[in-house]
């Protein structure tokens, strides 16, 4: 299985890239291993990676009325979860991750172990009319409670490297889904080459650097899958402009707005009246020292044959007189 295929290219990347969004549609962290070569490593970093819910690894949930306090049994599947090899699932990781489960609202009273394979859950509510509701969300509820891995992941697959001959160079790891952090810091993730395609979580986690260079390597990885070359300078451009500011800066009126304070640019790219009638009532002034400016008012730009200027050396400065022609001259 590759998520290559999956991944969101074209017009739309582009769009996500440009306009710096917060969500893009197929956020993918490109994880490489610290034992590259061995596809077993891979498969085990991915196991510690990839979320695990109690659904997965639970062989029953059951409601108990028989006894003076309903309750619930969960009971874990032992073999299945050592036949996948999922490591420290046990009872005691269970009860600590439905206690942090922030919408059971459950506490550590609430959540027995009665052995290594078995949890018994007591209803929070003390109201008897209302317990065998509150049991049956309870067992709804149970399924979802994430065990082992990092929440916002979806899934992970090892990924084979092929070098130019075909053969594969080296396993990694393809995390779709959030938290750069979380991966970086897993065990056998190497975190100096590890890299994502979200935008604004390599500038959260890593810098305004790194998301600058992300930002050129995305565009350029785009383009290129459309088997389109284009000048690297071209990005490089596009993403110091985007960063130059200190924080990511999506080319939209929002991102302008912070980007620049020329009136006239500003009026240049969307809602025009607005600026030109805000700008006016403030009494605000605008230099004209832009290209948008320059080429809305007619000026030669202070930019490529128009940052030069010619000076003539005079000994004596010429008399201008202005004054109407004569009508006859004599």
């Amino acid at each position: 299985m590759n998520t290559n295929k999956d991944v969101t290219l074209g017009v739309p990347r582009i769009k996500e890239i440009i306009n710096a969004a917060k969500k893009i549609s197929t956020p993918i962290i490109t994880a490489e291993l610290l034992s590259g070569q061995d596809e077993s490593f891979g498969v085990k970093v991915k196991r510690c990676i990839e979320k695990v819910v109690l659904g997965e690894v639970a062989a029953a949930i059951k409601i108990v009325l028989k006894s003076s306090q309903p309750n619930l049994v969960v009971k874990l599947d032992m073999q299945r979860i050592e036949a996948q090899g999922y490591e420290g699932i046990n009872a005691d990781s269970v009860q600590l991750s439905i206690i942090n489960y922030p919408k059971l609202k459950l506490k550590s009273q609430h959540v027995r172990v009665i052995d290594e394979a078995k949890l018994r859950i007591y209803p929070d509510g003390t109201d008897r009319s209302k317990l065998q509701f509150e049991l049956h969300n309870l067992k709804s509820m149970l399924p979802k409670v994430i065990v082992k891995g990092i929440p916002t992941v979806e899934r992970a697959v090892v990924n084979p490297v092929k070098g130019r001959d075909k053969t594969i160079e080296r396993y990694n790891l393809l995390v779709e889904g959030t938290n750069l952090l979380a991966v970086l810091g897993a065990p056998g993730v190497d975190a100096m080459k590890t890299k994502s395609n979200h935008i604004m979580e390599v500038n959260q986690t890593l810098g305004i650097e790194a998301a600058r260079r992300s930002i050129i390597d995305e565009i350029q990885y785009t383009f290129e899958s459309n088997n389109m070359i284009i000048d690297l300078r071209h990005m490089m451009l596009l993403a110091d402009l985007m960063t130059y500011k200190g924080e990511v800066l999506g080319i939209t009126r929002y991102g302008i707005a912070k980007m620049k304070s020329s009136v006239l640019m500003l009026a240049s790219f969307e809602k025009t009246s607005e600026h030109l009638f805000n700008a006016s009532y403030a009494g605000r002034e605008d230099q004209i020292d832009g290209v948008s400016e320059c080429i809305i008012m007619g000026i030669p730009m202070q930019l490529g044959t128009g940052i030069l200027k010619v000076r003539q050396r005079l000994e004596s400065l010429p008399e201008f007189k202005y004054q109407p022609a004569p009508i006859m001259s004599s």
